[in-house]
């Protein structure tokens, strides 16, 4: 996925890195975010309750593999339990368990340009073909959110 935000690329970047910011934008719309845990830097985790109206929370994590200061975020999504260790997707015993993620910034005259990746990590074939199958899915959950990303970075 590929979005051009109006915002410089230092205001977008810390949208992406500081905990404040990040718990007021990430996550599909209709939740808000619990932060439990926000280690921003390789190894680090980023812990989170999914909290949704009338639902038990559902549990995510980051687990950070690389950063490159306002260039490039790389990191491995998953699932988690309320101790931050990985667990199953609730909709799918065949779900990835993680998935990786890159993500880089880059100028766009006095906007940001951000590009989104995400590929299976570890996935067994059954899983990459479920992924696969749940790719527009994705791209729509995914779109939702760095439309939330668009409106707090406009409200900021």
């Amino acid at each position: 996925m590929n979005r051009i935000f109006d915002a410089p690329r230092e205001r977008v970047w810390q949208a992406w890195s500081e905990a404040d910011r990040i718990a007021r934008w990430w996550g599909p719309k209709g939740c808000t975010i619990a932060l439990h845990r926000f280690e921003f830097r390789p190894g680090g985790f980023f812990h989170y309750a999914m909290e949704f109206a009338g639902m038990p929370s559902m549990w995510g994590r980051f687990n950070y593999r690389e950063i490159v200061e306002r260039e490039r975020i790389v990191w491995l999504n998953s699932f988690s339990n309320e101790r931050c260790g990985i667990a199953r997707a609730p909709f799918s015993e065949v779900c990835p368990l993680e998935i990786e993620n890159v993500v880089t910034f880059s100028n766009a005259g006095d906007k940001t340009s951000v590009a989104l990746h995400a590929t299976p990590f570890g996935a067994s074939v059954e899983e990459q073909r479920f992924f696969d199958e749940l790719r527009p899915s994705l791209e729509q959950g995914y779109g939702g959110t760095l439309d939330q990303l668009a409106a707090f970075l406009h409200s900021a």
